[in-house]
């Protein structure tokens, strides 16, 4: 199975300049795990609820700190042609549980999560 076969995972955005208060804010009423980063549309970063729940642990003041100061910059990105089990070890080698889609010119389309492979996975065998 490809990942152009998986439902498409929304991709919720925000910039860099966003505070990590607003970028919770959009996680919390689109009851989203992770957020895409994009500097003048560019692929810039990814955070995610772990980032979130570090930055608040290390004392980050989330109406200052900025997403481009917690984001993992320059993530792993999947294409829509890879195989759903190479992109669940590029998950597992990584330590991520999300990853960014992209198209063929890099730009960001979609997000997986290691649920929703977890979901179609177990389907499959159904």
């Amino acid at each position: 199975m490809r990942v152009s076969e998986l439902p498409p995972g929304r991709l919720l955005t925000v910039e860099p300049q966003t505070n990590l208060a607003d970028v919770a804010r959009v996680m919390r009423r689109e009851d989203a795990d992770a957020v895409v980063v994009l500097s003048d549309g560019e692929l810039a970063g990814i955070i995610t609820e772990r980032d979130l729940v570090r930055a608040i642990a290390d004392g980050v003041n989330p109406k200052q700190a900025t997403a481009g100061v917690v984001m993992t910059g320059d993530p792993a990105t999947v294409a829509l042609d890879e195989d759903v089990s190479v992109v669940a070890l590029k998950m597992m080698s990584r330590g991520v549980r999300h990853l960014p889609v992209v198209d063929g010119d890099g730009k960001p389309i979609g997000l997986v999560s290691a649920r929703n492979l977890v979901a179609v996975l177990d389907r499959a065998r159904s």
